[in-house]
């Protein structure tokens, strides 16, 4: 009650005029403390209209990637149980595609007609793990000595001492075309300078296994080169 008594005495001692310009004050205070929470509750009202706009925004862009995200989905989970479901090695998977192609020309020391009888596979197979978002690590050759976990890249080097060019493009083909998990990682071709429709190639070829870690890392390729027909 002081306060007020203090107020009121405070006012009695003032003239009219100055009466008025307190209670001008007075409203010009309150007008701009109106006006300063209004301004804040439209800038906290208009942050919460844009974290709904663009909330709006993220879930019509993510409603229209769905069909996309499910599909890639679907095929990296189809890519993960086919190479689990892979037990074939490169070597073998490679015989059967160069056993299915017939030479279209002659071929000096072939031993038949298909490109089976004028490959020879090179050295022992290369293990890579693969880790995925991870560099790959340090290829190891043949059988570890320790037990290779997780996808492994398993790659087979071939050797065309002679093939007509066309079949060699066709051969490529079929590993790229394929259903097989097969592919070419390395080639290196040269014309021979006598027979310039003949290619002298080196090319490497891979498949991918999973290797559990109850499993043992499979053996190494034949080393040296051997005939493609076992």
């Amino acid at each position: 009650m002081k306060v007020v008594d203090a107020f009121d005495a405070m006012l009695g001692r003032m003239t009219s005029r100055e009466r008025r310009l307190f209670a001008v004050l007075a409203a010009a205070i309150g007008v701009a403390i109106v006006a300063g929470a209004a301004v804040a509750m439209m800038a906290m009202f208009g942050s919460i209209q844009a974290d709904i706009d663009h909330g709006r925004q993220a879930l019509a862009e993510a409603r229209l990637l769905a069909p996309r995200y499910k599909e890639l989905s679907e095929k990296r989970r189809a890519i993960e149980e086919a190479i689990r479901a892979n037990k074939a090695t490169a070597r073998s998977i490679v015989n059967e595609v160069l056993k299915k192609q017939n030479l279209s020309g002659d071929v000096q020391g072939a031993m038949g007609d298909t490109l089976a009888d004028i490959v020879s596979f090179e050295g022992k197979t290369t293990e890579t793990p693969i880790e995925v978002g991870k560099a790959k690590k340090k290829p190891v050759k043949g059988k570890g000595k320790e037990a290779v976990t997780g996808i492994v890249q398993i790659e087979q080097g071939l050797e065309f001492k002679e093939v007509p060019q066309a079949d060699l493009l066709a051969f490529l083909d079929q590993v790229e075309q394929g259903k097989d998990l097969l592919f070419v990682t390395k080639i290196d071709a040269s014309r021979k300078f006598n027979n310039m429709s003949h290619v002298r190639a080196q090319v490497t070829v891979a498949t991918f296994q999973f290797q559990g870690a109850a499993e043992e890392a499979p053996e190494g390729g034949v080393t040296g080169a051997a005939g493609a027909n076992e």
